[in-house]
């Protein structure tokens, strides 16, 4: 008769070597999914942060491009890291050819006052003409140089105030606060009513691009925010996170200019470049 053994149990636990190979592969685990997971979320947080970059510098190029193409011809000038320009507030057109009828615009002597063609509504105190404006850095051919007749007039060489429009048999009279001769007609026979001059000054030290305007017209451009006559003009932030700018002008023919832009925005060791190219028109 075979003598009755006890049933053996098959289970038993493991060891402490055992235990401590688990516990090791299981944080190299955990530390090769943090750091996939980690890389992931950081690559999502440096591509919004460039999109948002990539927003804002394109977002101000955009107003700068509305602001220069609102620019009066041959206004527009820059020194690298300035950019000015003088905002047409309102234009009209003059009756230019002989036999129209009307009061024609007299270049030949001052005028105090000459019929205009179609709407325009009343010149604003302070607002002021320019009529045939150009590139030549001379008095009398250039807003920005002395008036022409040595009057005391606002500096600018096309220059004079309107102070009012009346309606007339030939459609409508503006009159000037004094008589005024003008340089040279225009090629479009066309005015334009300014008010003063506009700058973007962009500033690294403070990461800032800011707008500047409503400031009487200079010879010299301004560009230092903290001297007249930027320092008592009117201001606007355009864009902030700037680390670098540069602004261009030049003249593809008589009559047409290119302004390059160049903005540089930067955020926790991000940085994105935007390069834009603006027409600007320059048939005065």
């Amino acid at each position: 008769m075979k003598a009755i053994r006890p049933a053996v149990n098959s289970q038993r636990g493991f060891t402490l070597v055992e235990l401590i190979i688990v516990i090791t592969l299981l944080g190299v685990v955990g530390v090769l999914a943090t750091t996939m997971v980690g890389n992931q979320m950081q690559g999502y947080v440096d591509t919004a942060r460039r999109a948002a970059l990539v927003a804002k510098a394109d977002g101000a190029l955009r107003q700068l491009a509305r602001d220069l193409r609102n620019a009066v011809p041959f206004s527009v000038r820059t020194n690298g890291t300035a950019i000015e320009w003088t905002p047409i507030e309102d234009f009209g057109r003059y009756r230019k050819l002989p036999g129209s009828g009307g009061d024609l615009l007299d270049f030949s002597a001052p005028d105090s006052q000459f019929d205009i063609i179609g709407p325009l509504p009343a010149v604003g105190a302070g607002n002021r003409l320019v009529v045939g404006n150009s590139d030549l850095a001379a008095s009398g051919y250039n807003l920005y140089q002395a008036a022409s007749d040595g009057s005391s007039l606002p500096a600018g060489a096309h220059v004079i105030t309107g102070t009012a429009i009346t309606p007339s048999l030939a459609g409508s009279t503006l009159s000037l606060s004094a008589p005024f001769q003008f340089s040279q007609d225009s090629i479009a026979s066309r005015f334009y009513v300014v008010s003063g001059g506009a700058s973007y000054v962009c500033n690294t030290g403070t990461g800032e691009l800011t707008r500047y305007s409503g400031y009487t017209l200079q010879a010299a451009q301004p560009t230092n925010p903290a001297a007249a006559p930027l320092s008592s003009a009117s201001t606007a932030l355009l864009v902030d996170s700037v680390s670098a700018c540069s602004f261009g002008y030049s003249a593809v023919d008589a009559l047409n200019g290119i302004v390059t832009l160049v903005l540089t925005l930067s955020d926790q060791g991000e940085s994105v470049t935007l390069v834009r190219f603006i027409h600007v028109e320059n048939r005065s």
